[in-house]
């Protein structure tokens, strides 16, 4: 984009549009997220592994494609990645509504990768396209509450209309929400003034991701198998509502971004990770060990203050790394970690589940986060980052 685009002033009318658009994306994404495992478990007589493999499978496809899609938006422009991943979306969520077997929603999330990673890199590209250089993280941090203000919304919605009118219309609702990003994508940055000379199509990690990256994909397999397992685990040690669950979790991390915004920009990467990676496994000991309503909810809230700021510190590592003309490969490159961590924590949680239990599975979960803060200097090397994780 134009470099005469970006002011000093980061709540712009374009900036809280593009927020408007995320926020209505998330709603759809996360309305599926008690919807799907439910649907799998109940009305497909699917296990533990099909369940973990079902709600990470997008995260295969998303990785497979996104260093593809990145540079595609460097070339093409951000808006023409926000109409890809919208109606991929979208069309994932529709192939959702005939499944009749494992195999068929597995399919359709596989779909969902294609859209979510053309998606994910548009909105996070133009959302740092438009702030100003010296509030990267403090942008990273509002934008974000999007996705978490999602979670609050979408589930409570997906189970509602699951337990009103089934799975097939929780799905048709996302998919309709899916859709609305289409009439706020104006507010993005067109095609480049001047776009970089690279191949369109070549699949490559960009190296300002790599370290970042890394430590992104250790540190959220724990997040992972939350996410696959917790509506289920809650729905059995007596929770009424597992929508509350998801609400609690992201009322936590939105207040908690909104507050402290500047904090990954004060603290660094590495102070940030560090603390994340033990709030995380502290979270997930109490829900594995605590097996009832009260231990789900202090350890949920115990997790949710893990996951405040892992994705924004170490996303505004890759952005200050990267030229401005490679924003969205790096980003695309970065969010590969997101992608295997979801599709692979799943999986193995899952596994570990069908071996033991869900509690067993949580503390699993403990562990691998647990070793994750074990590995956080070496993966981020202080030496470089300097002693507070920021970059020299």
């Amino acid at each position: 984009m134009d470099e005469s685009e970006v002011g000093a002033r980061l709540f712009t009318t374009r900036f809280l549009v593009l927020c408007a658009a995320s926020l209505a994306y998330f709603i759809a994404l996360g309305s599926t997220w008690p919807v799907v495992p439910a649907f799998v478990e109940h009305d497909l007589g699917g296990g533990a592994v099909a369940v973990g493999l079902s709600v990470g499978a997008f995260g295969f496809s998303a990785a497979l494609l996104r260093p593809v899609i990145g540079p595609l938006g460097d070339r093409r422009g951000r808006r023409f990645l926000l109409v890809l991943g919208s109606v991929g979306v979208s069309t994932s969520l529709l192939l959702l509504v005939p499944a009749t077997s494992v195999a068929m929603v597995v399919a359709a999330r596989l779909v969902l990768g294609m859209g979510e990673a053309a998606f994910f890199i548009g909105i996070t590209s133009a959302i740092q396209d438009l702030c100003p250089p010296n509030r990267r993280g403090e942008a990273t941090s509002y934008f974000t509450v999007t996705l978490y203000l999602g979670l609050a919304i979408g589930p409570a919605l997906g189970e509602h209309l699951m337990e009103t009118s089934g799975a097939d219309r929780a799905f048709l609702v996302a998919a309709l929400l899916g859709f609305v990003p289409l009439m706020l994508i104006g507010a993005a940055p067109g095609r480049p003034v001047k776009p970089p000379d690279v191949p369109l199509l070549r699949w490559r990690l960009h190296r300002a991701a790599l370290r970042p990256g890394l430590m992104l994909f250790v540190g959220l397999q724990a997040y992972s198998g939350f996410l696959a397992f917790i509506a289920l685990h809650a729905t059995e040690t007596g929770v009424a509502s597992t929508g509350t669950v998801f609400a609690l979790f992201a009322t936590i991390v939105v207040s908690v971004r909104l507050l402290g915004a500047r904090l990954p920009d004060r603290l660094g990467a590495l102070t940030t990770t560090r603390l994340s990676m033990g709030f995380t496994s502290a979270g997930m000991l109490i829900i594995g060990l605590w097996t009832g309503p009260t231990g789900v909810v202090v350890g949920v809230v115990v997790m949710a203050v893990g996951q405040c700021f892992l994705f924004p510190a170490l996303f505004t590592m890759v952005v200050e790394a990267a030229p401005d003309s490679e924003r969205s490969h790096a980003i695309g490159s970065f969010s590969v970690a997101f992608d295997l961590a979801m599709a692979i924590g799943g999986f193995l949680v899952g596994a570990v589940v069908a071996l033991t239990n869900r509690p067993g599975g949580f503390v699993f979960c403990a562990v691998t986060a647990a070793v994750a803060l074990a590995l956080t200097g070496p993966i981020l090397r202080p030496d470089r980052y300097g002693r507070d994780g920021a970059a020299q």
